[in-house]
């Protein structure tokens, strides 16, 4: 299968089956986030997550979401906070494109999981201080995001997306 075809056959349910993910699918996925490109090699990146299975750990990082995504993740296979450094390990300076390697991260971490036939999706709505407070997230990191992993076995919702032509200028803004 060509990397497009994951591409375009990829969507952010919101309802997933009770098939549980191992600790091995996890780690997997991992594995092609670690992989991404950073500025300076830095991998600002850190995941802290639990599977269903673990019910206090996965308990915890539940209570780190805001209300209105704690109702439907509260069964799927794995959840996920995503945190990054604030700065270079280097020499300490504030790093300004973390949030950008950590997106690339989560983008590998995407396609793997979507080749895997595992779906998943990304919330902005998580309680910052809660994560921090709960998960040990020690000073210089910040918590940025959660992802929702899982199996999914209904119709496909693939959303419409913008034309190339809307997105990408040949010279200048178009």
């Amino acid at each position: 299968m060509e990397v497009l075809d994951v591409i375009k056959d990829r969507f952010s349910p919101y309802e997933f089956t009770d098939k549980q993910l191992t600790e091995n699918d996890l780690q997997t996925l991992f594995e092609a986030a670690g992989k991404a490109a950073s500025a300076f090699n830095e991998q600002p990146w850190r995941f802290i997550y639990a599977l269903r299975q673990d019910e206090e750990e996965f308990k915890t990082l539940h209570e780190c979401l805001v209300d209105g995504n704690q109702g439907w993740t509260k069964n799927v296979a794995a959840l996920v906070i995503t945190v990054m450094s604030k700065t270079y390990a280097k020499n300490g300076n504030e790093n300004t494109v973390a949030m950008h390697d950590l997106g690339l991260a989560v983008g590998n971490l995407t396609l793997q999981a979507s080749a895997m036939g595992i779906h998943l999706h990304q919330m902005a709505g998580i309680i910052p201080q809660n994560a921090i407070d709960k998960l040990n997230i020690p000073e210089g990191f910040q918590p940025l995001t959660a992802i929702a992993l899982g199996y999914y076995e209904g119709d496909s919702d693939v959303k419409e997306k913008k034309p190339v032509e809307e997105i990408a200028f040949k010279g200048k803004w178009k």
